[in-house]
C-alpha cells in the first residue's frame, strides 16, 4: 500500500460492493469487504443461470431513458463506467463477451460461475480481505461499524470509509434482505418504502383456462399499458402472468395498481397483422374448417395463445370476424397486484437521492456511502440493472478517494 492508503469497509458482497472494492484497491486503499453469507455475490450468481446479461450496446442516452426519472442522474454515471468500460473489465479478468441479436451483451461462456471466479481472484491478488458470515448490524455511539461475526461476536470496525452496497429486498436467502432499512431509519434516513419491480402480476383467471397453459410461454405477442407497448415473450402463471415484456412495464403497471386497486394490459397476439387484414382473414375462412383448427394453421398461433383467446372472449365474440379480430389484437387482462417482493427480480424504492451528497454519501452520516439497489431507482432487465450497479459503484469509489483525500 502506499503512503497516502486509507482502510475503507465495504458492506454487501453484490456486484456493487464488488465493483467498489475493485476501483478502490485500484486506487490503492485497503479494502476489507463483509458479507453475511457464507459466500459473496449470491444473487448474481442466481442471475447468471440462465445466461449473464451484463449489459446492453444501446446509445448512452437512450441507455439513461431505461432509469425513468433518474435518468438525468444516471447520464453522468453512465458516462463515468459505460458498457464498453464493463466489456473491457470483463476481458482483463480473461472473460470474453459476445452481443446477442436484442443487443445486449453477455460473457461468451454465458455464465456468471466463471467470471466471479475470476474477479474474485483478481480481487484477492489485489490485496482485498474478504470476510463472509459476518453480518452488519448497525453503528456504535460513535458511529462505527458493529458487525456480528462468524462466531457470533460483535466486533467494532472502525475504517475510515465505509461503503454500504446491501441491495434491495428481493430474494432474501441470497442476502438481500433489507434488514438495512430499520437502521438507517433510525439515522433518520429518508427512504422510501421497498416495492417489487420486474415481477409478475396475479389475476384472477377463469376456471375454464386449460391448467397445461400454466408454464408456457406467448412468444411473438407484444402488451401495452397506459399507451406503452412492448414486444417480447411472456409465460402464464397459475396466479397470473410474468416473463420480459412485463417486467419492461412493471413501473407503469405497479403505479396503476397502487392507484386504483387493478389494471388492465392487453395482449396482441399476432403484432405483425393489422386489425383489418386479420377481420378480412376470418370473413374469407373457408366454411370446412373449424374456427379453431383455422386460427391454429392458417393465423398460426399457439395452443397456449388460442385457449388464451377463447377462455378471455364470449362465444359471440369468438364467432364475430370483426369483435374476434379485435381481440386478437387487443386481449385485456386484468391485473391486481404483484407477487411478494421476495419473488421479485428487483426491487423499487429505497434511500432518496435527497439524503445523499452528488457523490452518494449519506448527508446524516460523513463517510458512509451507499451504492447498488439500496437507492431509490429501478430499471428493466437487459443489463440495465447491472450496468446501473457497477457505474454507480465506480462513482462511489471515486467520491470515497476524493473524500479521504481531504481528511488528509
Amino acid at each position: 500500500m502506499n503512503d497516502t492508503s486509507k482502510f475503507i469497509a465495504i458492506i454487501g458482497g453484490g456486484p456493487a460492493g464488488l465493483m467498489a472494492a475493485h476501483k478502490l484497491l485500484e486506487m490503492g486503499h485497503r479494502v476489507h469487504l463483509y458479507d453475511a453469507k457464507p459466500s459473496v455475490a449470491r444473487k448474481f450468481q442466481l442471475a447468471g443461470r440462465g445466461g449473464l446479461n451484463l449489459t446492453h450496446t444501446e446509445p448512452l442516452d437512450v441507455f439513461a431513458t431505461r432509469y425513468y426519472e433518474n435518468e438525468a442522474r444516471f447520464i453522468p454515471l453512465l458516462k463515468k463506467f459505460t458498457p464498453d468500460d464493463l466489456r473491457d473489465f470483463c476481458h482483463t479478468l480473461g472473460q470474453e463477451t459476445f452481443i446477442g441479436s436484442s443487443g445486449r451483451i453477455f460473457p461468451t461462456k454465458f455464465k456468471a460461475t466463471e467470471l466471479l471466479r475470476a474477479w474474485l481472484s483478481d480481487l484477492s491478488h489485489k490485496g482485498l480481505k474478504l470476510f463472509t458470515r459476518h453480518k452488519w448490524i448497525g453503528f456504535d455511539q460513535q458511529k462505527n461499524l458493529l458487525v456480528e461475526d462468524n462466531k457470533n461476536q460483535v466486533i467494532t470496525i472502525t475504517p475510515q470509509a465505509t461503503v454500504l452496497a446491501l441491495g434491495g429486498a428481493s430474494w432474501g436467502k441470497l442476502g438481500s434482505d433489507a434488514a438495512w432499512v430499520p437502521i438507517l431509519a433510525k439515522e433518520k434516513i429518508e427512504i422510501e418504502p421497498l416495492e417489487a419491480a420486474n415481477c409478475g402480476y396475479e389475476t384472477h383467471w377463469p376456471k375454464t383456462l386449460q391448467e397445461s397453459c400454466f408454464g408456457q410461454p406467448l412468444k411473438n405477442i407484444s402488451i401495452s399499458h397506459t399507451g406503452k407497448k412492448i414486444k417480447g415473450e411472456i409465460m402464464l402463471s397459475s396466479y397470473g402472468l410474468e416473463g420480459g415484456a412485463i417486467y419492461a412495464l412493471s413501473k407503469s403497471i405497479r403505479e396503476a395498481i397502487n392507484s386504483n386497486q387493478s389494471t388492465a394490459i392487453f395482449i396482441d397476439l399476432k403484432p405483425k397483422h393489422s386489425e383489418e387484414k386479420l377481420a378480412k382473414t376470418l370473413e374469407e375462412r373457408k366454411n370446412r374448417l373449424p374456427l379453431g383448427k383455422f386460427l391454429k394453421q392458417e393465423l398460426r398461433l399457439s395452443s397456449v395463445s388460442l385457449n388464451l383467446l377463447k377462455t378471455l372472449t364470449s362465444k359471440e365474440e369468438f364467432n364475430c370476424p370483426q369483435t374476434l379480430a379485435k381481440k386478437i389484437k387487443n386481449l385485456p387482462v386484468t391485473l391486481h397486484k404483484a407477487r411478494p417482493i421476495d419473488r421479485a427480480i428487483s426491487t423499487a424504492g429505497g434511500i432518496k437521492f435527497d439524503a445523499c451528497t452528488d457523490d452518494l454519501m449519506l448527508q446524516n452520516l460523513p463517510g458512509i456511502f451507499v451504492a447498488g439497489e439500496m437507492l431509490d431507482w429501478e430499471a428493466p432487465t437487459g443489463g440495465y440493472l447491472l450496468q446501473g450497479c457497477f457505474s454507480m459503484a465506480v462513482h462511489v469509489a471515486q467520491g470515497i478517494d476524493q473524500y479521504l483525500s481531504k481528511q488528509s
